[in-house]
C-alpha cells in the first residue's frame, strides 16, 4: 500500500496563505529540519516558512481543519528533540519572526517576536544601558520564544529569575488557531506561564512582552579553585547566608577543568559575579573573598574591569566546547536538586561516568542547584552510544531518588518523556494528560512530547494524615455530585453554608530549611504570623504579607511575585486524588507548570494542602499587592475546569454565577 503524504490535502490552502515559495516539501528542506540539538531525527512532511506574523493564526486554523500535526521551530538549539516532527506533519519555521518591536525604558519592558535572538535583544538593550536577565549559554543564537517555551534561565537565574519570571505578557495561539493575549497579573490562574512554557504542546507563542532592567553600573567577578565540591558548596552557603545574592554563581567539576586546560589541578571551580551599587559591591566582594579563603580555595582571582572579567569567565564558557572536542558530538543533560544535595549527586554522577568509561564532566549553577552533566560521544560508535544510554538512565534515577527534577531549563521533549514516569506518580501524570487533552484534543500541537507514551509510573504517594479528612470530603462530594466551597481564613469572599470546606486548621509549618532557604507550610497559616516567626530566624518571605492565609495569598494571586518563589505544591484534585508537584529546587521545567495553574485559581481546580517557598536572607522591598479583582473564567479556563473537575465540585459558583467580590 502506498502511504500518501498527509500534508498533501492541506497543501493548496497553505500555499494560498503563505505562497508556494514558502511551502517546502523538497528533500533538502525536510532533511535540514529533521534534527535539532539532540540525537533525535525524523523527517517532517513539509516545512512552512513564516515571514508574516499576522498569518500564523490562520495557518494554525488550516492545519487544524485538516488534522495536520505542527511543530514550532526556530533556532532548534534544544537538547531533547522538542523541535522534531516525530509524527510527520508540518514544521513551522519561525526564524523570520525576529523583530524587536519596541523597547520601553520608561516602563521597563520590550516587545519581541518569538524568533528574536536573545543575544540580539541584549545588544539592542545595551545602547540604552539596559539588559534582559535570562542569558542561557546559547543566547547568541537561541530565541526568546524558544527560551520561554522551555523555561530557559542561565547564570543570572538566582538573582533575576528564569524566563518565566521575566515574562509580562504574551500573544499565544491555541491549537485551534484562537489567539489569546495573556497577562501575568490578570485575575485567575497564571495562563501566561502555563501555556507559554509548554514546549509548544499547548500552542505557540507569537509575540512576547519581557521585563528589562537598567544595568548596574558596578560589577565584580571572582574566580576561585577548590580542593573538593563540598568546600565549594559550603562557600556558596556562606555567601547566600550573608544576604548576598550574586548575579551569577557558576561552577564546574575537575573533569571539565581538565578538558578546558586551565592548567590548575582542582576538583571544582567557582565563579562569583556581583553587581550593584559601588559601596554595597565593595562590602559584598570583601565578604565573598573571605568566604572563599575560609573554605580553603587555593587560587583566587578577582577582576578589576570588563576585560579581566571576560577572561575569568572564559574557562566556564568554553567548558562544553572543550569537552565536545573529545568526540564528534555532545549530549547535555539538565537536572536540578537542592543546593545542599549538589556535592552528593555530582559524586554519584561522576561514579556513573567512570563505570561506563565516558568522556564527561559536570558544570552547574551552584546558586540554584541546576547541573548539566555533559557527555562527549562519537556518533559512529554504537557501543559507546549504548553505554551512554545506560548512564543517562542511571543519572536520572539518581536525581529522582535525591528528590530532584530531570529538567531545570532544557525541557522534556522526546528524550526525557519516558523518564517522567520515574519522576512523577500516576495521578500527577494523569493531571498533565488532562491538561493536554483539554486544550489540544486532536493532539496536533507538537505531539508526543513531554508525556510518556508507553511508560507507566511505579511511584506512589502517601498523603499526610492531616489531609486525609479533606480527601474523604472531596471524594464524598464527587460521588454525590455535591459542591464544596473551599476557603482559607475566608478573608476574600465571605463564603457561608453547609458546604463550606475551610482550611483554617491546616495551619502548621512543616519544615524550615535554613540551609536551602526554603519553607514548607500548610495553606491555612496566617501569613502575618508566619512572617513574624520566620523573622526570628532572620528568614524572610519574598513578599510583603497581606491579609489572610498563605494559601489564600497564593490561590487569590494577591501577593505580587509569590508564584515565582513557590517551588512545590501538594494538591487534592477534584476527584480526590492526591498529587505532588516540584521540590526544594529553584528551577523545574518537567511537565506542565502546576504552580502556574494553581496560582490565582481560587480553589476551582483543586485544593492546595502545602506549599514550598524559597525564602530570602534579607527583608525585601515591599511590593505593591495585587487587587483581589473579579474573575470571569475564559474559554480556556472553562475547558481546564471540565477536564479536571467534570462535576464542577470545587468552588462551582465561579462557573455558574460570579459572586460579589467587593
Amino acid at each position: 500500500m502506498i502511504k500518501l503524504n498527509r500534508f498533501d490535502k492541506a497543501k493548496k490552502a497553505v500555499q494560498r496563505l503563505l505562497g508556494a515559495h514558502n511551502t517546502l516539501t523538497n528533500k533538502t528542506a525536510l532533511l535540514l529540519n529533521s534534527f535539532d540539538g539532540s540525537p533525535v531525527k525524523s523527517l517532517p512532511d513539509a516545512v512552512l516558512e513564516i515571514k508574516d506574523i499576522s498569518k500564523l493564526p490562520e495557518l494554525i486554523k488550516i492545519l487544524n481543519s485538516f488534522d495536520i500535526p505542527f511543530v514550532p521551530r526556530a533556532a532548534a538549539t534544544n537538547h531533547d528533540g522538542g523541535a522534531i516532527a516525530i509524527k510527520g506533519g508540518a514544521v513551522l519555521n519561525l526564524n523570520h519572526l525576529d523583530k524587536i518591536e519596541q523597547i520601553n525604558t520608561e516602563e521597563k519592558y520590550a516587545v519581541v517576536q518569538c524568533g528574536a535572538v536573545n543575544g540580539n535583544l541584549q545588544k539592542a538593550l545595551e545602547k540604552y544601558g539596559f539588559f534582559y536577565a535570562p542569558d542561557p549559554a546559547s543566547k547568541e543564537f537561541s530565541t526568546v520564544g524558544g527560551n520561554a517555551a522551555l523555561g530557559a534561565g542561565g547564570p543570572k537565574t538566582l538573582k533575576y529569575g528564569a524566563t518565566s519570571a521575566n515574562l509580562l505578557k504574551a500573544e499565544f495561539i491555541l491549537p485551534n488557531g484562537e489567539v489569546l493575549l495573556l497577562d501575568k497579573n490578570a485575575p485567575g490562574p497564571d495562563l501566561l506561564r502555563l501555556l507559554v512554557r509548554s514546549e509548544g504542546t499547548l500552542g505557540l507563542t507569537s509575540r512576547l512582552w519581557v521585563k528589562i532592567k537598567p544595568k548596574n553600573p558596578y560589577k565584580k567577578t571572582i574566580l576561585a579553585f577548590f580542593p573538593d565540591l563540598q568546600s565549594t558548596m559550603l562557600c556558596v552557603k556562606d555567601i547566600i547566608s550573608a544576604g548576598i545574592i550574586p548575579s551569577a554563581l557558576e561552577a564546574m567539576d575537575g573533569a571539565n577543568l581538565k578538558a578546558a586546560q586551565t592548567g590548575i589541578e582542582a576538583e571544582a571551580l567557582l565563579i562569583i559575579e556581583l553587581d550593584g551599587k559601588k559601596g554595597e559591591l565593595a562590602e559584598q566582594s570583601e565578604k565573598a573573598l573571605k568566604f572563599c579563603a575560609d573554605r580553603k580555595a587555593f587560587s583566587i582571582k578577582s577582576a578589576n574591569n570588563d576585560e579581566e572579567a571576560k577572561a575569568l569567565w572564559q574557562s566556564r564558557l568554553s567548558a562544553a566546547a572543550a569537552l565536545a572536542s573529545l568526540g564528534t558530538g555532545l549530549i547535555s543533560l539538565d537536572c536540578a536538586v537542592s543546593r545542599t544535595d549538589l556535592p552528593q549527586i555530582i559524586t554519584k554522577i561522576s561514579a556513573i561516568f567512570a563505570k561506563y568509561g565516558l568522556k564527561a564532566g559536570v558544570v552547574f549553577h551552584a546558586g540554584d542547584g541546576n547541573l548539566h552533566p555533559n557527555i562527549a560521544f562519537n556518533e559512529g560508535n554504537l557501543y559507546e552510544l549504548s553505554q551512554i544510554k545506560k548512564a543517562i538512565k542511571e543519572i536520572h534515577e539518581a536525581v529522582c531518588l535525591c528528590g530532584g527534577t530531570i529538567s531545570a531549563e532544557h525541557g522534556i521533549g522526546v528524550e526525557k518523556r519516558a523518564t517522567m514516569a520515574m519522576m512523577f506518580d500516576g495521578g500527577t501524570l494523569s493531571c498533565f494528560k488532562k491538561i493536554k487533552q483539554a486544550l489540544d484534543p486532536k493532539n496536533l500541537a507538537n505531539p508526543d512530547k513531554i508525556l510518556p507514551i508507553a511508560s507507566a509510573s511505579k511511584k506512589t504517594l502517601t498523603p499526610p494524615e492531616r489531609v486525609q479528612p479533606l480527601i474523604e470530603a472531596v471524594k464524598k462530594a464527587n460521588a454525590g455530585k455535591t459542591t464544596l466551597n473551599v476557603c482559607g481564613l475566608n478573608t476574600k469572599i465571605k463564603l457561608k453554608g453547609k458546604n463550606l470546606l475551610s482550611l483554617k486548621n491546616l495551619d502548621k509549618i512543616i519544615e524550615v530549611d535554613k540551609t536551602n532557604y526554603t519553607l514548607t507550610a500548610e495553606p491555612g497559616i496566617n501569613v502575618k504570623v508566619l512572617a513574624k516567626e520566620l523573622e526570628k530566624e532572620n528568614l524572610f518571605l519574598p513578599f510583603a504579607p497581606g491579609k489572610g492565609s498563605l494559601g489564600g495569598e497564593f490561590c487569590a494571586k494577591t501577593a505580587a511575585e509569590l508564584k515565582d518563589y513557590v517551588t512545590a505544591l501538594d494538591i487534592i484534585l477534584p476527584d480526590g486524588s492526591f498529587i505532588r508537584y516540584g521540590g526544594k529546587y529553584v528551577k523545574n521545567t518537567a511537565g506542565y507548570d502546576l504552580t502556574a495553574l494553581f496560582s490565582g485559581s481560587r480553589g476551582v481546580y483543586g485544593i492546595v494542602t502545602s506549599l514550598t517557598i524559597r525564602l530570602l536572607p534579607y527583608k525585601p522591598k515591599a511590593a505593591k499587592p495585587l487587587p483581589f479583582a473579579p474573575w470571569r473564567p475564559n474559554e480556556v479556563e472553562r475547558k481546564l475546569k471540565t477536564a479536571l473537575d467534570a462535576n464542577n465540585i470545587l468552588n462551582s459558583f465561579y462557573f455558574e454565577e460570579v459572586p460579589d467580590e467587593n
